[in-house]
């Protein structure tokens, strides 16, 4: 199969449908490597990778309840808080993407959030071009837990990647929308813009 036919196939598994075993060391050290080939304006690397393995998911799990009990009005933590903490803790590896970035430099923040996003959708495609399954979380870090993952002030999770291996009867194509909707040519300056893949354009 081709490069891009296999990315066509590739999908998303929540943790419910991905079991073990999660990448070796070997596979890790190629996944990050197609990382570092990502888009990067001013060859910043505006990132941070913490891979949680098996032992330590458990413990990920406590930081992440302790996070929901800050950020609840009433200091209580609810079911599906602890829903969301037990799935975590049964997950068989984590990859947490965080942002580095550098205020002072010249290239926007916006710049650098923009490549770091680049960079989880990096793991996510070479997790499936591997074999593995994964699904992409994405959620604000609390104070409890910026301390944890030794995170700055300004930064911020792009991503908690649960990965796994994805349990063999859900693995099939999903149907997907057509891009015909979403693609357009430019007709220059003051022109409409025109489907690009319609058969209904004009000569």
């Amino acid at each position: 199969m081709k490069p891009l036919e296999s990315l066509l196939n590739r999908r998303s598994y929540c943790r419910k449908k991905l079991t073990y075993p999660a990448p070796n060391d070997q596979e890790l050290r190629s996944l990050f490597d197609l990382v570092m080939t990502t888009p990067d304006h001013g060859n910043l690397k505006p990132w941070r990778f913490l891979v949680v393995k098996e032992e330590n998911m458990p413990k990920l799990a406590l930081a992440t309840l302790e996070m929901y009990r800050q950020q609840s009005p009433d200091g209580k933590v609810t079911e599906k808080a602890r829903r969301s903490a037990k799935e975590i803790a049964d997950s068989p590896m984590m990859i947490i993407a965080i942002s580095n970035v550098r205020p002072e430099h010249h290239v926007s923040l916006w710049d650098q959030q923009l490549c770091g996003g680049a960079a989880v959708q990096n793991i996510m495609n070479g997790l499936h071009l591997m074999g593995y399954g994964a699904f992409w979380y994405t959620f604000l870090a609390g104070k409890a837990l910026k301390p944890i993952l030794g995170m700055k002030p300004e930064d911020q999770v792009l991503g908690a990647i649960a990965v796994g291996t994805p349990i063999e009867r859900f693995k099939r194509p999903l149907k997907r929308k057509a891009p015909d909707d979403y693609c357009f040519e430019w007709q220059g300056l003051g022109g409409v813009h025109t489907p690009l893949f319609s058969d209904k354009k004009s000569d």
